[in-house]
């Protein structure tokens, strides 16, 4: 008969131990990506336009508090940088790839 170990929520004040190791991975995920984000920073704008951001977006985002996720506010801009470029495209019309080619009608 093998025996199982108790499961970690049925010890007393697990939930509350659990949501301080969430709280402290949450703010180390949320260090890791101010660290991310710096380095973005020093990327031309040129570079950053290609990722869909522009400097204002990365200059706000490290301007949030210190234990709040920068990188949600970068995927936002990136969200509404898209959907703006989406609504100005001009419309065009599309030529075909392969030319139209109409049968021609032989007498035979």
């Amino acid at each position: 008969m093998t025996r199982s170990a108790p499961h970690v929520t049925s010890l007393p004040g697990a939930t509350f131990l659990g949501s301080i190791v969430r709280a402290v991975a949450n703010i180390v995920k949320a260090l890791q990506h101010r660290r991310e984000i710096v380095h973005l920073a020093e990327f031309d704008d040129r570079m950053l336009k290609d990722i869909g951001l522009v400097r204002s977006d990365v200059e706000g985002a490290l301007a949030e508090p210190l234990l709040h996720n920068p990188s949600w506010v970068l995927v936002r801009c990136a969200e509404r940088h898209a959907r703006t470029e989406r609504v100005a495209a001009p419309a065009r019309s599309v030529r075909p790839v392969v030319p139209l080619v109409k049968p021609s009608v032989s007498a035979a």
